[in-house]
């Protein structure tokens, strides 16, 4: 009998617990038909509006009509503020583009080779909020010059837990000279790239999708040699731009 008396509180405890955990909405992602998507759970509806609740409480009504489908959480993702979200952890992909501006360059270079378009693209793996690891390539186009491929890895993170962080980057390589059609016609010249060292800081603004905008400020450093057959020296330069560009991380 004391048996029973034990165990049939224990039982209705089990039972109630059961019960509200029953009733508690497993966290899900909601997707819009405008391609973004919120994570958080569904608190309500009826046959024209969603209330769905995210993750700092806050509660959104939708029209049935703008919403696409609801499905299970998405891993590796979080929430931050008014539905924005960002990655955690995961694989990623970065593009940028803008000017590499002269910086501080040597008499020879002054007049031809103030400036040049740069467009990169990089591929890597986020750890955490704070760094992810990546390797990159794209094409660099000096004026008057060689055209530059350059190779690189790529070291970066956000700085504070907002839509609006400041992020820092790193990237470091090497930039393989392409000679142009004329230039490899002429049998005088000889060209041959360089290390490249890139630091650079900038902002990054998270959406309610799965992607991020980006506004970049950086100083690049880039080896370049030109040698003539005649002059067993050749001209070395480190070519060093300001660079400001703006891209978009998926």
């Amino acid at each position: 009998m004391d048996f029973i008396k034990k165990i049939i509180p224990f039982t209705i405890f089990l039972c109630l617990s059961n019960l509200l955990v029953g009733q508690v909405d497993i966290p899900k992602t909601l997707h819009l038909k405008d391609g973004s998507f919120l994570l958080g759970s569904l608190v309500g509806k009826s046959n024209e509006v969603y209330v769905w609740q995210l993750a700092d409480g806050t509660q959104i009504t939708f029209l049935k009509d703008q919403v696409r489908f609801i499905k299970a959480y998405k891993e590796n993702f979080k929430h931050i503020k008014n539905g924005k979200i960002k990655k955690t952890k995961g694989f990623y992909g970065m593009l940028m583009a803008g000017n590499l501006n002269e910086g501080k360059p040597s008499e020879w270079w002054r007049y031809e080779h103030d400036r040049a378009f740069s467009i990169n693209l990089t591929v890597g793996y986020q750890l955490n909020d704070k760094l992810s690891l990546g390797i990159g390539t794209g094409y660099d186009t000096y004026v008057n010059d060689v055209p530059i491929i350059p190779l690189y890895l790529d070291f970066r993170g956000d700085i504070f837990n907002s839509p609006i962080t400041p992020y820092y980057k790193l990237s470091v390589g090497y930039g393989f000279d392409s000679p142009t059609k004329d230039q490899k016609n002429n049998d005088s010249v000889e060209y041959d790239g360089g290390v490249l060292v890139h630091p650079s800081i900038g902002l990054k603004f998270y959406t309610r999708g799965n992607l991020a905008w980006l506004l970049d400020f950086g100083y690049r450093f880039q080896r370049y040699d030109r040698g003539i057959i005649w002059d067993v020296n050749p001209q070395r330069w480190t070519m060093q731009r300001a660079s400001f560009r703006v891209g978009i991380e998926f």
